[in-house]
């Protein structure tokens, strides 16, 4: 049997706007591309002014601005990972504000999930979001129902406009034209967009795949390529700033070496395609470089074959919020180390945004995971509030010998050897699930009796806790 407990970022007390008295309201702004002209009116600014408007012309219900406008300039919508919306969902959660007032909806968000994880915190809060443009309030049933639609149908044209524009970009490099913001080494755009070869730069390109088959390090190859005066491709961008012209490192020198460029190829419908464009080198030294590479590179991590209790804990416990499971990782030793971590599948629209289920290394989420174990210990008053009846009437959960053992255990932790403090995880944590802003952990509650068990009225000591079995896996959230 498990119990919730949740460690969410939210106030115990709501923060409710009271009818009839001042509403403190705060503005949020965003645009997608930052502007550097400051000389005219720019989007965020039109935005902010007209929020401003709207509630100067509510004063009289009680409206009253209290906090300069959140603005993110230059950052997207298709996700929430954006500084200054941080701080308003930290500045909502200190009660600063009554209402949030956006120009148009998709200023705060541009996805259905995201809007359905921002909801609640404007809920619990007591706090309204009021879409100027769009004559809706989140107070009202009619005006949470037209929040999801416009939303649906916000992220419904996103989609669409965006397989238009993949669509034109398959078709244009299908014909031998390139769509892509940076020119390889090598090659000249011309007057038709088409790819032309550059003979001094394809030159140079020649030259590194051929003394890639006789180097003996790529540090050594590095050094040598830099010696020559080789340097990656420069261009100009469209506000003039010149990008590139730099001297090899690992990482360019790898993006040289698998471009399939540079064999007359383009990519398109997610796969390489013959293109039209005359290549830079035969295929015969293309395939021996790529074995070279293939036989120099370093193993990336891989799903450990063998559950260790002592370096993965938490095992195969842990989640992401729609039920997709964490793997644990080891990489191969480098350095004399081993970095150790759990990772979850990424979805292709996760891969795309950015977003999804992020990796975690195992010594913070274990260190994290303890610190909250040891928080209850100290204060196991969650715990006992949520006990069912079946289980608070047993014996070893009487509330002082709850207290007075957790207490004991908590101030002996510093004695404790780490084997010890796996053996209370396997026996305390059911699992954990991931949300984009907070961690649910949820209690074992037949490992807490076990524990309080071990424990005598007479004589509170750590318990001798006996080796754990194996860890079952559980059936996802």
């Amino acid at each position: 049997m498990s119990q919730d407990l949740t460690t969410p970022a939210l106030p115990e007390q709501p923060c409710a706007a009271v009818p009839g008295r001042v509403r403190r309201c705060a503005i949020y702004a965003r645009v997608s591309v930052s502007s550097s002209d400051d000389t005219q009116l720019n989007s965020v600014q039109a935005q902010v002014q007209a929020c401003e408007a709207y509630i100067q012309a509510q004063r009289g219900m009680g409206w009253e601005l209290t906090a300069p406008a959140y603005v993110d300039d230059g950052y997207s919508g298709g996700n929430l990972d954006r500084p200054a919306l941080h701080q308003l969902l930290s500045d909502m959660q200190s009660g600063k504000f009554d209402v949030v007032a956006v120009q148009r909806l998709d200023r705060l968000c541009r996805s259905v999930r995201d809007i359905c994880d921002l909801l609640p915190l404007f809920t619990i809060q007591g706090i309204s979001l009021v879409s100027i443009s769009q004559a809706l309030d989140s107070e009202t049933p009619m005006g949470r129902l037209t929040l999801h639609l416009l939303t649906s149908f916000g992220q419904f044209e996103r989609e669409l406009a965006g397989d238009r524009t993949r669509e034109k970009i398959a078709a244009t490099r299908a014909n031998g034209k390139w769509q892509r913001n940076g020119i390889p080494l090598g090659y000249i755009l011309d007057e038709k967009q088409e790819l032309q070869i550059d003979a001094n730069e394809a030159a140079v390109v020649r030259d590194i795949f051929q003394r890639l088959l006789t180097s003996t390090s790529v540090p050594g190859l590095i050094e040598d390529l830099n010696g020559l005066g080789y340097r990656t491709k420069s261009h100009v961008s469209a506000n003039g700033n010149l990008h590139g012209g730099q001297p090899f490192d690992r990482n360019t020198l790898n993006q040289l070496l698998r471009n399939r460029v540079c064999v007359g190829e383009v990519f398109y419908q997610d796969a390489w395609h013959p293109g039209k464009h005359e290549p830079l080198i035969d295929r015969q030294l293309w395939d021996q470089v790529q074995a070279i590479r293939s036989q120099r590179a370093r193993r990336t991590g891989v799903p450990t074959a063998i559950q260790r209790p002592e370096k993965f804990p938490l095992g195969d416990r842990l989640f992401w919020h729609d039920g997709r499971a964490y793997t644990m990782y080891e990489s191969s030793l480098r350095k004399g180390q081993r970095y150790r971590y759990y990772k979850a599948p990424a979805t292709a629209a996760n891969k795309d945004a950015g977003s999804g289920p992020m990796t975690l290394a195992t010594t913070e989420l274990h260190e994290t995971v303890i610190d909250h174990l040891r928080q209850c210990f100290k204060d196991p008053q969650p715990w006992l509030q949520a006990l069912s009846g079946e289980w608070a009437n047993k014996p070893e959960f009487q509330e002082s010998h709850v207290r007075q053992s957790l207490l004991s255990l908590d101030l002996s932790w510093h004695r404790f050897r780490d084997p010890l403090a796996i053996e209370l995880i396997l026996l305390l944590v059911d699992r954990v699930i991931f949300y984009p802003h907070q961690i649910e952990i949820k209690l074992n509650v037949s490992g807490l009796s076990e524990l309080l068990q071990e424990f005598s009225a007479e004589t509170i000591h750590a318990p001798k806790r006996k080796r754990s079995t194996s860890q079952g896996r559980k059936t996802p959230p």
